[in-house]
């Protein structure tokens, strides 16, 4: 039924839930899992060419944050001995996830659960992916300890 699941990621504590999740369904299912982290582009948010070489500091400190998440994630499938697969890609986030879940049979993706003005103006990945996904999605809430 499910033998591939795409667990992306953002180093949220909400995002981990989504992973710890995702593995033990996969670990159940005897399937495969392949962790995602998208770095966002920043476009225009920083202006001027003074700026360059802090976008590029920046760029990199996010990447090393996705770098981290992604190790984070494959230590938990070895320590459950799930098979894995991990992506850095670049674009928005939403997109991408959209791109790569027609590679798998299923997303499994933590939410904040923003509501209100803060989902309204933040926007919501999760939901953009559920509503748009070509594969089912699975959404795991987030609850505060």
């Amino acid at each position: 039924m499910y033998r591939t699941l795409l667990l992306p990621t953002d180093g949220s504590e909400a995002a981990e839930a989504g992973v710890r999740e995702g593995l033990r369904l996969a670990q159940a299912l005897k399937a495969k899992v392949a962790f995602l982290y998208v770095l966002e582009p920043l476009g225009s948010l920083l202006l001027g060419p003074e700026t360059l070489p802090y976008y590029r500091e920046l760029l990199e400190d996010l990447r090393q944050a996705g770098l981290a998440a992604l190790d984070q994630a494959t230590r938990l499938a070895e320590e459950m001995g799930v098979p894995f697969e991990a992506h850095l890609l670049e674009g928005p986030a939403a997109e991408v996830i959209l791109r790569e879940a027609e590679k798998h049979d299923l997303v499994v993706l933590g939410t904040h659960g923003r509501t209100g003005l803060d989902g309204l103006l933040l926007g919501s990945v999760a939901r953009e992916v559920a509503r748009r996904s070509p594969k089912p999605v699975l959404l795991v809430p987030y609850r505060r300890a």
